[in-house]
């Protein structure tokens, strides 16, 4: 016969504490894990914001020539870091100002055909495309002068390696006012200016000379 005791003897403070300590211990070990794995995600965030920030970027754009309405194809590397082994591509033919010889198809340039071993930080290759009123002609020849291509850039910088490209539109240019600068304009009339005193100058002497040849022949 049993004397109606329990099977199981009730835990003792001892046994509480270790309990706990084990659930404290655990507690903490995770905690530690997501803190380790925390602070390796902004590492690697600082790491690849780094790299970002010191890598080269060939950034392509359109501009237009100051005082002029030529229309110029910009490719600016404007990274902190050179540009390695650079190879550049159009996707179609583009005869500059519709010149059809091969010397001046854009695609077959040696920019476009042939690796650049390295374009530096803020250095640039600037094209010529044409003048915008005849690009933009309604008779114009879009296989000769396209509105429109994209540019392709393959570089590298250490053991990385960039891929990007362009979408060129030069149709929001059409009926844009030629940008001028205001400090070649003044020049540009102060240099009128001369012309014209020059050419005064030059009158009054040439009738100074006439009428002292006249007086001696009198």
């Amino acid at each position: 016969m049993t004397d109606g005791s329990p099977l199981t003897m009730p835990a003792t403070w001892p046994e509480w504490l270790s309990l706990a300590n084990v659930l404290l211990t655990a507690t903490f070990a995770f905690l530690t894990f997501l803190i380790l794995r925390a602070n390796r995600a902004a590492v690697a965030a600082m790491r690849d914001q780094m790299a970002d920030q010191n890598r080269p970027y060939v950034h392509v754009s359109v501009q237009v020539r100051l005082g002029t309405p030529v229309l110029q194809l910009l490719v600016r590397n404007v990274g902190r870091s050179p540009a390695e082994n650079l190879r550049l591509h159009i996707d179609r033919d583009f005869y500059q100002f519709g010149d059809r010889s091969e010397a001046r198809n854009l695609a077959e340039q040696s920019a476009f055909t042939k690796p650049i071993d390295c374009l530096p930080p803020m250095s640039e290759l600037l094209f010529d495309l044409g003048m915008g009123f005849e690009i933009f002609a309604a008779d114009a020849d879009a296989a000769v002068c396209p509105p429109t291509f994209v540019v392709s850039a393959e570089y590298g910088h250490g053991k990385s390696m960039y891929s990007e490209k362009t979408h060129v539109d030069l149709r929001p240019y059409m009926g844009t006012s030629v940008p001028h600068h205001p400090v070649v304009e003044e020049l540009e009339r102060v240099r009128k200016s001369i012309d014209k005193l020059n050419g005064t100058a030059k009158q009054a002497a040439t009738a100074l000379i006439q009428a002292n040849r006249a007086e001696e022949k009198e």
